[in-house]
C-alpha cells in the first residue's frame, strides 16, 4: 500500500467485507475445538511420575549405589541431554507440522512417539528387580542400567517439552479472543494436575511401595493418548476455519477463509524453514536486555532444579513421609495455579522481565526459609512451598512470553526449544553443584549458595530493567500502539513480520514492522487490527 494514499491503492477492507456481519463474526468466534489445557492435564500427570520429585527417592530405593552426589550427577546428565536435544526436538515438531496435511497433526505425532519412548524408559527401571537373580541390586551393572534409563528418558523429555509448549502457543495464536500472552491460562492446568498426580503418587507409595508408580504410569500414558485423540477430534469439528489452513476455501461473507484467516499462516510455514536455531538464538540474544533476561532464567533454573529434584531428600531428614512430600507439591500448586491465571494481566501491565524478578525474589525467600526450619517442623515447609507458585509460574510465564515476542510465527516449538536449552543447562549446573554441596556440607548450606546464585541473576536483570533497551523492558501498557481507548492493546505485538519469518534480521526491524497496521472500528466500539500485507 502506498503511504500517500494514491488512487492506485486498493480500497480498504471493511469488517463486513472481510468477516461478514457481526452475527457471523460471533458465530465463527465460538469454536468447539478443545484448548491445549486438555493435553497439559494428562501429560503433566505423566511427567509427575516420570520426572517428578519422587524420582530421587525412587533411585535411592532402586540401588544403594545412588548417593546424593550420584543422584545429582545422574540428573545433571539427564538434563544435559534434554538441553542439547530441546532445540532439535522443537525443530522436529515444527518441521513435521509444516509437512502435515492437517493443523496439529505433525506436532501431535511427534509428541505421541516421544511419550511412548519416555514410558518405556521409565518402565525399564523395574527390569533389574524382576531379574534380580542375574543383576545384584548393589552391582555396578544395575547402577549403569538405571542411569541409562534416565538418559533414554531425557531424549523423550527433550522432545515432549518444546513440542507441547509450541503446540499451545500456535493454538493460542490462531483463535480469536486469545494470543500467546494467555499461555499461563493453559499451563495452569498442567500445574493443577501435577499437584494432584504428586499427591496420588505419594499416598500410593506409602501404601504399596514404589511399584505403585509403574501401574500409574500405564494409566497416565493411556490417558495422554486419549486426550490427544479428543483434541484432534475437537480440531476436526472446529467451526471457525482457523485450524484448516490447507485446502480450505469455504466462503464467509463473500470472501475465502483461507485467504484472510489462514493464508498468512501458510506463507509463514513456507518461508520459515530457512531460519536455523542458531539464527533464532541470535535474535533472542541480540540486545543486552535479552542476554540479561536469559542469564536470570539460567540462574533461576539452577535454583529451581535443586528444590525440584533434591528437596525430598532434605525433607526426609526433617521427618516427612511420602504422603507429606505429596502434600508439599499440592501447596506449591495452590499458588501456582492463580499466578498462571493472572499471568496475562501481569505481563500486560509489567512485562516479562519484572515477572521474572518477582519469581527470583520469591525463590530466595523460600530457600533461605528452608535453612531456618527445625527438624520435625514440616508445617513450616508447607507454608514456604507456597512461594514456589510465584517462582515457577512467574519464571515460566515470563520467559515463554519473552521468547514468543521475538520468535517469528511458525517457529513456536523451536523458540521454546531454545528456552529449554538455556533452562536445562542451568538445571545441569545447579544439580552438579548442589549434589556435591549437599553431600559434603549439608542441605542448609547448599540452599544458601543457591540463594546467592539466583540473587546474582536478579541483580543483572534488575540493572537491565533500569538501564537497558527501552524497547524490551517496557510493559505492554507503555507501548505507543497500546494506549488507545483504555491503554491495553489487543496483544498486537504478536503480529510477526515477514522479514523475521524469512531471515534472522535485526530485532529492531522485527519490532518496527509488526506495529504497522490499520485500525478498523466496528459497531461494538472495539478495535480490530488488520495487518498490512508486506511484500
Amino acid at each position: 500500500m502506498h503511504s500517500n494514499g494514491s488512487p492506485t491503492d486498493p480500497p480498504p477492507l471493511t469488517l463486513t467485507a472481510k468477516y461478514g456481519n457481526h452475527n457471523e463474526v460471533s458465530r465463527r468466534s465460538s469454536s468447539i475445538a478443545f484448548r491445549p489445557r486438555l493435553l497439559y492435564s494428562t501429560i503433566f500427570v505423566w511427567s509427575t511420575l516420570t520426572c517428578g520429585k519422587f524420582t530421587a527417592p525412587l533411585l535411592q530405593q532402586l540401588s544403594p549405589r545412588f548417593s546424593e552426589s550420584m543422584i545429582g550427577m545422574t540428573f545433571a546428565l539427564q538434563y544435559a541431554i534434554v538441553a542439547c536435544l530441546a532445540g532439535w526436538g522443537g525443530s522436529l515438531s515444527d518441521t513435521q507440522e509444516r509437512t502435515s496435511s492437517s493443523w496439529g497433526w505433525g506436532r501431535l505425532k511427534v509428541l505421541s512417539l516421544a511419550l511412548s519412548l519416555g514410558t518405556l524408559a521409565f518402565l525399564g527401571h523395574g527390569l533389574p528387580e524382576w531379574v534380580n537373580t542375574v543383576f545384584p541390586k548393589d552391582g555396578t551393572m544395575v547402577l549403569v542400567w538405571h542411569i541409562s534409563m534416565r538418559c533414554i528418558y531425557a531424549v523423550s523429555l527433550g522432545i515432549v517439552a518444546p513440542c507441547l509448549d509450541g503446540l499451545a502457543l500456535a493454538h493460542l495464536d490462531c483463535i480469536e479472543g486469545a494470543s500467546t500472552i494467555d499461555f499461563g491460562k493453559e499451563r495452569m492446568y498442567g500445574a493443577m494436575w501435577w499437584g494432584l498426580g504428586s499427591l496420588a503418587a505419594g499416598m500410593g507409595i506409602d501404601y504399596y511401595g514404589f511399584d505403585f508408580l509403574y501401574a500409574l504410569i500405564g494409566i497416565s500414558t493411556l490417558a495422554s493418548y486419549i486426550s490427544m485423540v479428543v483434541y484432534l477430534w475437537g480440531l476436526s469439528r472446529d467451526t471457525t476455519g482457523v485450524f484448516k489452513y490447507r485446502g480450505n476455501h469455504d466462503k464467509i461473507g463473500g470472501n475465502s477463509k483461507s485467504e484472510y484467516q489462514c493464508e498468512e499462516a501458510k506463507d509463514d510455514h513456507e518461508n520459515d524453514d530457512i531460519v536455523s536455531n542458531v539464527e533464532l538464538m541470535c535474535m533472542v540474544c541480540k540486545t543486552g536486555y535479552g542476554r540479561a533476561l536469559l542469564f536470570c532464567v539460567f540462574t533461576l533454573a539452577m535454583g529451581i532444579s535443586v528444590v525440584d529434584n533434591l528437596a525430598f531428600i532434605f525433607f526426609d531428614t526433617l521427618g516427612a513421609s511420602n504422603t507429606m512430600d505429596g502434600w508439599t507439591v499440592v501447596f506449591t500448586v495452590i499458588v501456582e495455579i492463580p499466578v498462571f491465571y493472572v499471568a496475562p494481566m501481569l505481563l500486560e501491565r509489567y512485562g516479562p522481565g519484572r515477572l521474572l524478578l518477582a519469581a527470583g525474589i520469591a525463590y530466595v525467600i523460600r530457600v533461605v526459609g528452608y535453612t531456618m526450619v527445625p527438624d520435625g517442623k514440616m508445617y513450616i515447609v508447607l507454608v514456604l512451598e507456597m512461594l514456589h507458585g510465584i517462582s515457577y509460574a512467574g519464571s515460566k510465564a515470563g520467559s515463554v512470553e519473552f521468547i514468543s515476542r521475538v520468535i517469528p510465527k511458525g517457529h513456536e516449538a523451536s523458540g521454546q526449544g531454545i528456552l529449554i536449552f538455556v533452562t536445562y543447562f542451568g538445571i545441569v549446573a545447579g544439580l552438579m553443584m548442589a549434589g556435591w554441596i549437599q553431600e559434603t556440607l549439608g542441605a542448609r548450606v547448599m540452599f544458601r549458595v543457591m540463594a546467592l546464585i539466583v540473587s546474582s541473576g536478579i541483580t543483572v536483570l534488575l540493572a537491565a530493567e533500569l538501564f537497558g533497551d527501552k524497547e524490551h523492558r517496557q510493559s505492554d501498557t507503555d507501548r505507543p500502539d497500546t494506549k488507545e481507548e483504555g491503554g491495553f492493546g489487543e496483544h498486537c505485538y504478536l503480529i510477526k513480520s515477514e522479514s523475521c519469518a524469512s531471515s534472522a534480521s535485526a530485532f529492531a526491524d522485527h519490532s518496527t514492522e509488526r506495529y504497522i497496521r490499520n485500525l478498523k472500528y466496528d459497531s461494538l466500539n472495539k478495535y480490530e487490527k488488520i495487518g498490512d500485507e508486506i511484500g
